[in-house]
C-alpha cells in the first residue's frame, strides 16, 4: 500500500513532463515535414501539425503574404497554415451582442477557403492566383 503513495508523484511528474518532451520531439518534423504531401496529411489533403508563419504584423494581409511566399517557395504546410491564420483573423470580429449570430459577409472568407481547396488538391498555380487577387484587394 505505502509504495502506491510514492509511485503517484513520480507518474505525476512524468505525466507532466510529456506535453514538453512531445513538442521538443515534434520540432523537426514542423520544419515543413508537416507538408499536405508529408507522412502527417490527412485523408482530406491538409496536414495535421504544421509550422508557425512568422509576420510582422498579426493581420490578414500578413498571413495571406506569408501563404504566397510560402507556396512560391514549396512550403506547402506553412502556406495552410499562414492560410488559415489569415481565415481566422478575417472571421474575428467585434459586433453589438445582437449581430453575433449574423453570418459573416466578407467575400475574401470565401476566397482563402477557395484557396485551401487548391492547395489541398495539389493546384499550387490557382493558390497562388487566388492570393495574388486577395492580397490587390487589401
Amino acid at each position: 500500500m505505502r509504495a502506491s503513495y510514492l509511485a503517484l508523484p513520480l507518474l505525476s511528474g512524468i505525466l507532466a513532463a510529456a506535453p514538453a518532451w512531445a513538442q521538443t520531439g515534434g520540432a523537426s518534423l514542423m520544419q515543413d515535414a508537416g507538408s499536405l504531401l508529408g507522412g502527417a496529411a490527412s485523408q482530406s489533403g491538409l496536414a495535421g501539425k504544421l509550422p508557425i508563419p512568422q509576420v510582422p504584423n498579426d493581420s490578414a494581409l500578413s498571413y495571406l503574404k506569408a501563404a504566397r511566399n510560402a507556396l512560391a517557395g514549396g512550403k506547402k504546410g506553412l502556406a495552410q497554415e499562414a492560410l488559415e491564420r489569415a481565415e481566422s483573423r478575417l472571421l474575428t470580429r467585434d459586433v453589438a451582442p445582437s449581430q453575433a449570430g449574423s453570418a459573416i459577409s466578407d467575400p475574401s472568407v470565401g476566397e482563402i477557403s477557395k484557396a485551401l481547396q487548391a492547395l489541398a488538391s495539389g493546384q499550387n498555380s490557382t493558390a497562388i492566383q487566388i492570393l495574388d487577387a486577395l492580397i490587390a484587394k487589401m
